[in-house]
């Protein structure tokens, strides 16, 4: 009897603590690209109550501008907005690099690119002709270097396991020939 009034005791007290324990809600707060803003409340995991209400703050680091939250927010084009918890919740804050344009007085412009390709030096133009390489080029082989003779280490073929049943097959066929093979002696 006792025993009993333990458990009833028990659930009783566990299935309060249940229905009067408050509800928190994990809001993940992240970025995109990782590096281009500041975001208050932070990056990471924040744990808010039912029905809180969070301000959501962002500010673009120098060479980015902010373009738009991602996620259950009030105002997704403002920088500054506010987001209610009611469940667990995902919000991005997503940026842009600012472009800039090239400046026609830049100087020389040099790009060196992969072993096909041949390095170049020349101004910065805003007409549409490319540059060609010399007609006497001749780029070279690529790979430079020969492949090895020696055929590649493969890994061993992987043997195919048979299907369950199969197996279940074996066994049980195996046991009754076992049983038979007993009964004969």
């Amino acid at each position: 009897m006792k025993l009993c009034g333990v458990i009833t005791s028990c659930l009783l007290l566990c299935t309060c603590s249940i229905l009067l324990a408050q509800k928190d809600y994990s809001v993940l707060v992240q970025e995109s690209p990782a590096g281009a803003g500041e975001i208050k409340p932070g990056i990471g995991v924040h744990t808010f109550g039912d029905s809180e209400t969070v301000t959501l703050n962002t500010v673009a680091k120098r060479g980015y501008h902010f373009v738009t939250w991602l996620g259950d927010v009030h105002d997704p084009a403002a920088n500054r907005t506010q987001l209610t918890v009611d469940g667990p919740k995902i919000v991005i804050a997503v940026f842009e690099r600012d472009e800039y344009e090239a400046l026609e007085a830049a100087g020389p412009q040099i790009s060196v690119g992969p072993p096909g390709l041949y390095a170049r030096s020349d101004t910065y133009t805003n007409s549409n002709s490319v540059n060609q390489p010399p007609d006497d080029y001749d780029p070279p082989d690529y790979p430079p270097w020969d492949p090895p003779d020696d055929p590649p280490n493969d890994p061993p073929p992987v043997p195919e396991i048979p299907e369950p049943a199969t197996v279940m097959l074996l066994i049980s066929g195996t046991y009754i020939h076992w049983i038979n093979k007993r009964k004969r002696k």
